[in-house]
């Protein structure tokens, strides 16, 4: 019965330590946008070159997918920063979809998972645009008697290049040690790919 389970776990360990993660068959380019935060920092096109970002959507009050993939994307960073010099970590970046409720409390949301996470919301608009633009979703429900709605939204997380392009999506949930090593990859086809 032991060498059953011991043979059990051998197997199992390959297909639980997987990223869900899709590298594009070509690079999308990002359009302008400007999301804010109430530190009075700044989101646009142009903050996201020169690094590599990982972006996801969500809000503040979600009971469940935000704070569980925000926990996965902390330990993954972090596995990511042993395989990878510290200037090709990537950096997270928190877009909240409900601007109405999360604009006064987005920076310490995302901070609450780790220091350097950084929280951002905007108008609708900006919003909208930057969720078509990484093939994301989003959906404001309708409110009830109390005026209390629930947000629908994709979990994705968008990888963004130094040149400010999408080149991934990854799904969570994801192993940070097998995130770790896709990110790796891809930072070194992008490298290649430069210098083609």
């Amino acid at each position: 019965m032991r060498r059953l389970a011991i043979l059990l776990s051998l197997i199992a360990a390959p297909l639980m330590a997987q990223v869900q993660g899709v590298e594009l068959d070509e690079p999308v380019a990002l359009p302008a946008f400007h999301l804010e935060n109430d530190l009075g920092e700044t989101l646009d096109k142009d903050a996201l070159n020169g690094h590599w970002t990982l972006v996801m959507f969500g809000f503040l009050s979600c009971p469940d997918v935000c704070p569980f993939t925000l926990g996965n994307l902390e330990a993954a960073v972090s596995e990511t920063s042993m395989r990878v010099r510290p200037d090709n970590v990537p950096q997270v970046v928190f877009v909240s979809v409900d601007p109405a409720r999360d604009a006064g409390t987005v920076s310490d949301y995302a901070r609450y998972f780790h220091p350097d996470f950084r929280g951002f919301t905007g108008t609708r608009d900006q919003i909208d645009t930057l969720i078509e633009a990484t093939d994301s979703f989003y959906r404001l429900m309708k409110p009830d008697a109390s005026g209390y709605y629930e947000v629908q939204h994709s979990s994705a997380v968008s990888v963004i290049a130094p040149d400010g392009t999408l080149r991934a999506k990854l799904q969570p949930p994801f192993d940070p040690g097998a995130t770790a090593e896709f990110l790796a990859r891809l930072q070194i086809a992008y490298r290649r790919s430069l210098n083609q």
